[in-house]
């Protein structure tokens, strides 16, 4: 039987491998899995992926689905958490709970707007002042993974 991850980031068809890497070095840090599903920007053996994760790639829990539908099979819905510049909700006003999802869009358009509508309830945002109109994907992932690492008091975690 397959462990449960205390925590599971999503990243949907993302295109620079860089913020991939960024992304997959902090599920390492915080022994999370890392889910991308495809199509990506760039093949999963790129060097630019793995000199971004640096040499914590082998460690990473990763896995890779073919499709939005494939992922909608395997995640919790009543536990995934939108992540977008168009949701109304901040993200500190989410309760997370181990084993919740958090998914993220593309670095150049987001999650799409029939993903958006169909979970609507869930979709929270990072806040922003000034002209900024997003911020860089890792970044974004960085903030909200801690936000949940924060909150479920990790340490205390059984996994």
């Amino acid at each position: 039987m397959e462990k449960k991850s205390w925590l599971n980031v999503v990243l949907f068809q993302p295109e620079i491998p860089q913020n991939t890497g960024n992304i997959g070095r902090t599920c390492v840090a915080l022994e999370a899995k890392l889910w991308i599903v495809r199509p990506t920007g760039f093949r999963l053996d790129d060097r630019s992926l793995e000199r971004a994760g640096l040499d914590y790639w082998q460690h990473l829990d990763w896995e890779v689905v073919d499709s939005w539908d494939c992922m909608s099979q395997i995640l919790d819905p009543e536990r995934a958490w939108f992540f977008t510049k168009f949701a109304k909700r901040h993200y500190t006003d989410i309760a997370f709970q181990p084993g919740d999802w958090l998914i993220f869009g593309t670095e150049t358009s987001g999650l799409p707007e029939s993903i958006r509508t169909a979970y609507a309830s869930q979709c929270a945002r990072l806040p922003m002042t000034g002209p900024v109109r997003s911020l860089n994907l890792s970044v974004a992932a960085g903030v909200a993974m801690y936000e949940v690492f924060r909150q479920c008091d990790r340490k205390e975690l059984d996994i």
